[in-house]
């Protein structure tokens, strides 16, 4: 939550009067009945999500309901926009009460999505590379990259001695903790690529591998089509391409990934930064932007997640079995 703040706190401080004027009116001017068709893509986004869950989960067990599946994920994304990676536990729970199902069997479904969406965020990731190779906006972050890094050269060398002394130092210190700790790293990394090799083989023993993998690939074209039809909310973003809103889906999928309540502040810095910088949107608008996308998210999940709570003991009351076909 501090982490979350202070990136807040780093978006808005340099923000002018003027510009928080400018905001207002953006926000008061946005076109919402887009924010709405995005939400209902993000609520399909979420239900395949279930669908692709209870795929991994039926070799453990039993396939699952697909209403309380879905209410379990949705409960986990709550839960995570109070507590940073709270959500996988939550849901694992969730599911656990309700169907009966091994509460670590559960978890290590979980892990196997995580290494899957790793692995659908780097193709997308490339994706976004080759569609941009050419472009203008490739050619924007280079240049940025470029002055940026060519800044901070200068900076160094006109710096103060003392400083080039204790960067030295920091570097060096850096430098020989990581000889020390070099067995341990090695050990996590080499049990971290097991972890993922054991996860993508674990996906091959799944009755429907195919349809996992069709999930697999929906969710993150509903990803794609959530940013690109948000961006009719606004008349300024309006213009941008679906080449333009993998940009946008890639680097806010990065600070979602940063642990803070979901995502906040870590998001919308660097969506602002990237509609800002990269796709040449005014500074108020990507602001107005970032933050209109995240917080509706957020209304979508608070909402669908009250609505879980309240609804999974209804639907599961009657039953002593713990077999749902719902």
């Amino acid at each position: 939550m501090g982490i979350g703040i202070a990136l807040v706190y780093l978006i808005v401080r340099k923000i002018t009067p003027v510009e928080w004027q400018n905001i207002k009116l953006a926000a008061l001017n946005a076109n919402y009945f887009w924010v709405v068709a995005s939400l209902v893509l993000s609520a399909l986004s979420h239900l395949l999500r279930a669908l692709r869950w209870r795929l991994l989960i039926e070799p453990i067990d039993k396939k699952p309901g697909v209403a309380n599946t879905f209410f379990a994920v949705i409960i986990g994304y709550m839960a995570s926009y109070a507590i940073p990676r709270l959500g996988e536990v939550s849901r694992c729970g969730v599911l656990s009460k309700y169907e009966k199902i091994t509460f670590a069997g559960l978890v290590g479904t979980v892990i196997v999505e995580r290494v899957v969406d790793l692995i659908m965020m780097f193709l997308f990731f490339v994706v976004m590379i080759v569609m941009n190779l050419n472009s203008k906006v490739y050619t924007i972050v280079k240049a940025k990259a470029s002055t940026f890094l060519e800044d901070k050269w200068s900076s160094i060398q006109h710096s103060n001695p003392v400083l080039l002394i204790l960067i030295a130092i920091v570097l060096i210190g850096g430098a020989w903790f990581l000889y020390k700790k070099k067995d341990h790293l090695f050990g996590f990394a080499k049990k971290f690529i097991n972890n993922f090799l054991v996860g993508i083989k674990s996906v091959g023993h799944l009755k429907s591998p195919l349809l996992f993998w069709a999930y697999s690939i929906a969710i993150w074209i509903v990803y794609l089509l959530v940013a690109y039809v948000c961006f009719n909310c606004l008349a300024e973003t309006s213009h941008l391409t679906l080449s333009d809103a993998l940009i946008v889906l890639i680097f806010g999928t990065v600070g979602v990934i940063v642990p803070t309540p979901g995502g906040m502040g870590a998001y919308q810095y660097l969506v602002k930064s990237v509609l800002a910088s990269v796709l040449l949107i005014s500074s108020s608008n990507a602001f107005t932007f970032a933050w209109i996308s995240w917080g509706s998210q957020l209304i979508l999940i608070v909402f669908l997640g009250l609505i879980s709570l309240i609804l999974l003991p209804i639907i599961n009351k009657d039953d002593k079995t713990g077999v749902h076909t719902v």
